[in-house]
C-alpha cells in the first residue's frame, strides 16, 4: 500500500508557522503565505537546501530571527491523524508492505518522522518530492515511484487526499483512493475488499 502523508497520516496548517514567526517579520501576516508559496514549491522540488530556503524565505518576508527559530516554527505544523495511525499499525501487523509518496521537504521529513517514529517505522520505503525532483500531480512521479519501489500498480492501493493526485495515480495503474476524515470508513471497506481478493 502506498500512502500520502499530508492530510492522510498527519494534518497540517501552514498558518501555524506564519503566526509563530510573525513577531520576527516585517511583512503583514496576510501577505506571507502567498509570498512564500512559489518558494515553498521550489523547496519541495529540492532546488535548494534548508539553509538556502531559510535565507531566501527570510529575505522575502523580512524575517529577523535565527535559522533555528525559523526551522522550528516551519516544522511544527502537524497533527497526527490517529485513525490512520491505528490503521497503519494494523496493516503492518497483518504483514502488508507499506510505502510513502509525498510532496514534502527537508525540514518537514525529519520533524514528523522523529515525532511519530512509532508510526513511520512501519514504512518500508519512501519517495519524497524533494529527493526525486518531482511533485505530484506530475504523472512522472508516479512512474518513478512505481519503478523505485518495485510496485505492482494493479495490486497497490494508493491513498491520497487530492483529486488530481488520485487521478494521475490511477492513470499510472494504481488503485487510488481519495481520502478524507469523513471517508475513513470507506477506506477500511476498500482495504477489506482488497484483502479478500488476495
Amino acid at each position: 500500500m502506498l500512502f500520502d502523508i499530508g492530510n492522510v497520516i498527519v494534518h497540517f496548517d501552514h498558518s501555524i508557522a506564519i503566526c509563530r514567526i510573525a513577531p520576527y517579520c516585517e511583512r503583514p501576516v496576510a501577505e506571507m503565505l502567498p509570498k512564500l508559496r512559489p518558494l515553498n514549491d521550489q523547496f519541495e522540488l529540492g532546488k535548494f537546501d534548508t539553509s538556502e530556503y531559510v535565507r531566501r524565505a527570510g529575505e522575502m518576508i523580512g524575517f529577523t530571527g535565527t535559522e533555528a527559530e525559523f526551522i522550528e516554527a516551519f516544522g511544527d505544523i502537524f497533527e497526527l491523524n490517529q485513525p490512520v495511525a491505528d490503521l497503519i499499525d494494523e496493516l503492518s501487523a497483518a504483514g502488508h508492505r507499506l510505502c510513502l509518496l509525498s510532496n514534502t521537504n527537508a525540514i518537514h521529513v525529519p520533524f514528523f518522522t522523529k515525532k511519530w517514529s512509532g508510526v513511520f517505522r512501519h514504512f518500508d520505503q519512501a519517495v519524497f518530492s524533494h529527493e526525486v525532483g518531482l511533485m505530484k500531480p506530475d504523472p512522472a512521479i508516479f512512474d518513478v515511484t512505481i519503478e523505485l519501489l518495485g510496485l505492482d500498480p494493479s495490486n497497490t492501493i494508493y491513498i491520497d487526499d487530492l483529486p488530481d493526485n488520485c487521478k494521475n495515480g490511477a492513470a499510472a495503474g494504481l488503485r487510488a483512493f481519495q481520502y478524507s476524515t469523513d471517508r475513513h470508513g470507506e477506506l477500511l471497506d476498500t482495504i477489506a475488499s482488497f484483502e479478500m481478493e488476495r
